[in-house]
This record gives structure tokens, sequence and C-alpha cells, in this order.
């Protein structure tokens, strides 16, 4: 496992999500609920928009494209069961917000 720092916890708000190239390949978002922090994949599965324009409400994310909704927690989508996003564990450290990924 290995831990990437990606900010403070005040550069992610409910209106401001933080968006994170993990490589060349991989962009992901942040979101911040009253509760806690998600992260996942910022690609939408069919159209390829970037999620991190949709509205997030308790922990499920709407994406504008579509209207298809997200649970935030597990990826899963409430629209269509076959469908889920990369989710990634998020923790804080003091004031700071870290990513883990498997190295495997």
């Amino acid at each position: 496992m290995k831990k990437i720092y990606l900010c403070r916890k005040s550069e992610v708000t409910r209106e401001n999500p933080f968006v994170f190239n993990l490589n060349h390949r991989e962009q992901i978002v942040l979101f911040s609920t009253t509760e806690r922090y998600f992260a996942v994949e910022n690609r939408y599965p069919y159209a390829g928009a970037n999620l991190h324009e949709g509205i997030v409400e308790n922990k499920i994310l709407m994406c504008v494209w579509r209207g298809w909704r997200f649970d935030l927690e597990s990826g899963q989508c409430l629209n269509e069961y076959r469908t889920r996003l990369k989710t990634y564990p998020v923790f804080t450290e003091n004031d700071k917000l870290f990513l883990v990924i498997s190295t495997s």
C-alpha cells in the first residue's frame, strides 16, 4: 500500500471538489460531505465526462450529463447495477488528506 498526499482539508469543500492526477491516464476527484471525504475516478463510465461537475447530496453523486447517481462509498451506480466507479480510501492526518492505493 502507498499513501499519496492530496491536499489540505480546507482545499476541498462541498461546493468545490478537488481533482488530482494520479498518473497519465487516471484522474481522481475528491468530494467532501458533512461526514467524510470520498475519492472516486473522475470519469463517467459511458460518456467519459468529468464527474467533478456532478452534484453531491449526502454520499450520493449525481452526474449532470445523464442524471445517473452513484454511491460514493461503494462506487455503485444506483441506475445500472452493472456499473461501478473505482473508489479509493481516503484518510486524514491533522489537516491533510491522503489517498491509499495498492502498489501491486
